[in-house]
């Protein structure tokens, strides 16, 4: 089709042929291909120095002519589509790591891809990316299940001990890990039953 609307555009065989990057020999077999397939003699015929369209011919044109231009705007729409980001992108992240890693780059990012419908869920809970339905998500470096695509957003940071002047005074101060065993401590739990460690921070996607 896009070869007998050349042609028709052209009204020349050698200016389509030359237009398409190809021979006249091949425009030539192409709308004959074409012509046999719809089961009519002839699109078009020989004048003597342009090519003129029959009576099928110019009925042809008529449809198919706004319908390819309708199919070339829609391939141009999906390739502009798929050269800029677009649609929602829906993250699972730690409410502590928001003003840490995400407030500092939200209003950036809004501004080079505005296109993007930006959903943040912060919540404490391990909350399964794939079965939430999410993009993406931050999580402690050993929190991050085997099958998700991890890209690193921090380096390893320590967690350290601490309490206050008035209790290390009535206490001993502890010198090793396990020292900590007599000490009234306050541990973090996730709602999974794991120990809050220390880590570093990443993101996963599935």
């Amino acid at each position: 089709m896009e070869t007998f609307l050349s042609v028709a555009r052209h009204r020349s065989f050698r200016r389509a042929a030359a237009g398409l990057g190809v021979t006249p020999s091949a425009i030539s077999q192409a709308v004959r291909t074409l012509e046999a397939r719809l089961g009519v003699a002839a699109l078009s015929y020989a004048q003597t120095r342009s090519v003129g369209l029959t009576e099928p011919g110019r009925c042809f044109l008529e449809r198919v002519a706004p319908a390819f231009d309708e199919l070339v705007a829609a391939g141009e729409a999906a390739r502009d589509l798929g050269k800029r980001p677009t649609g929602l992108l829906r993250l699972a992240v730690p409410r502590g790591v928001v003003p840490l890693i995400l407030e500092p780059v939200i209003a950036s990012f809004c501004q080079a891809y505005p296109a993007i419908e930006l959903e943040i869920a912060a919540s404490d809970e391990m909350v399964d990316l794939a079965a939430g339905g999410f993009d993406a998500g931050i999580r402690l470096g050993q929190f991050i299940a085997p099958d998700m695509v991890v890209v690193r957003l921090t380096q390893p940071f320590p967690f350290v001990v601490v309490g206050s002047p008035d209790y290390l005074h009535r206490r001993k101060r502890p010198e090793r890990i396990d020292d900590l065993r007599g000490h009234a401590c306050l541990r973090m739990r996730r709602s999974n039953g794991v120990d809050h460690a220390p880590g570093p921070l990443s993101t996963a996607a599935r």
